[in-house]
């Protein structure tokens, strides 16, 4: 049923104007913990299973979605506490040993070389657990081929074995493994195959909210088409209409034409839906500062973004603070620019943009 709703889809030509979902107004109180985790509400999630935690501490299940709310939080200390402590109460549970190796991952992002190998090595000897216990769990292959991607290869990194792998989950399990291919392609920089593994995705699970916003993101950025941006967004939040990604990339396709009385409705909704994630306002206002148009309606919406605790895995706040930096910088707000700017790199040292830009705004005040 799945493979004709999804041909279905494919072939009809793309959406004019994307129906919008209905959405009852209390939607977001009917999600269980785990529902929430899983469709991105990890402010709300977090606020619930704290306490429950906290009054349950051989809770283990709660414990390994508390570790991954406050992972998409960049709470990672926490979070790699709480995975371990839910790991050793149930080390034959191969989701807890995925979760050890993500929350190593992240951790290694941003530590020094020598803290990077410990932590990379963990999230192999992990990951490696977590498929000798369960080898179709794909979140665990998923993890593997990622290793295997990004790791050097002192520490056994192999792009082809990052290939091959994705092959043999996507041959095991064509959904979610044609998703993953397309990850994976994406990474690579080879937006052709991204899209053609993301298609396969959507003929296997149309209603995959991932593979959908995927597409969505790919027509808006890698291979810019309006009418097929629409379609996937307009997808996404009928698969998932309480997610505000979904709703992100419907207000991004209508900047696409510079239509921002409609994206700006679109957030307007996103607000009334889930007003603790403002991805929509973000969406517009970056587009706005990367084409140097409405540049006061992006500070406006930067500021908003940026008046409350910024939900998980959405841009961070050092980002916005250089989105707007970036956005008084063009309006000729030389000294806030710069204010902006400083303060994005207290919070994230590495966002080189945010230095080329307040070296050219020091260039030009000193003309």
């Amino acid at each position: 049923m799945f493979r004709l709703l999804a041909i279905f889809l494919l072939a009809i030509p793309a959406l004019a104007q994307c129906r919008l979902p209905d959405v009852a107004p209390d939607a977001l109180t009917r999600l269980t913990p785990e529902q929430l985790v899983d469709s991105g509400h990890f402010l709300r999630a977090e606020q619930i299973l704290d306490p429950i935690v906290k009054a349950f501490p051989d809770y283990a299940s709660a414990m390994w979605l508390l570790s991954r709310a406050k992972a998409a939080l960049g709470e990672f200390d926490d979070a790699m506490k709480l995975a371990e402590t839910a790991l050793a109460s149930d080390p034959a549970n191969a989701a807890y040993h995925v979760q050890v190796a993500a929350v190593a991952g992240r951790i290694a992002e941003k530590a020094s070389l020598l803290k990077q190998l410990t932590f990379a090595k963990r999230a192999r000897q992990e990951l490696d657990a977590a498929i000798a216990l369960d080898p179709g769990n794909t979140d665990a292959q998923w993890g593997l081929m990622m290793y295997f991607y990004v790791a050097p290869s002192l520490l056994g990194g192999d792009k082809n074995k990052a290939v091959q792998i994705g092959e043999q989950v996507a041959a095991l399990t064509p959904d979610p493994g044609r998703y993953y291919q397309g990850r994976l392609a994406a990474q690579m920089k080879d937006a052709d195959k991204a899209e053609a593994f993301y298609r396969q995705s959507a003929l296997e699970n149309p209603l995959s909210f991932e593979t959908s916003a995927a597409l969505a993101r790919l027509y808006i950025e890698e291979k810019p088409d309006q009418a097929r941006a629409e379609k996937w967004a307009c997808q996404t939040l009928h698969t998932d209409p309480t997610r505000a990604d979904g709703w992100a990339l419907l207000a991004k396709v209508h900047t696409m034409c510079g239509c921002w009385t409609e994206a700006i409705d679109i957030a307007r909704r996103a607000d009334m839906i889930d007003g603790e994630n403002q991805a929509a306002w973000y969406a517009i206002a970056s587009v706005a500062v990367a084409r140097g148009e409405q540049l006061e309606m992006a500070v406006g919406f930067l500021r908003k973004y940026l008046s409350q605790p910024v939900e998980g895995n959405q841009p961070t706040a050092a980002m916005a603070h250089m989105q707007l930096g970036m956005a008084l910088g063009k309006s000729g707000k030389t000294g806030e620019a710069i204010g902006e700017l400083k303060s994005a790199l207290e919070q994230d040292p590495t966002l080189d943009a945010a230095k080329v830009e307040i070296k050219r705004l020091n260039a030009e005040a000193r003309r």
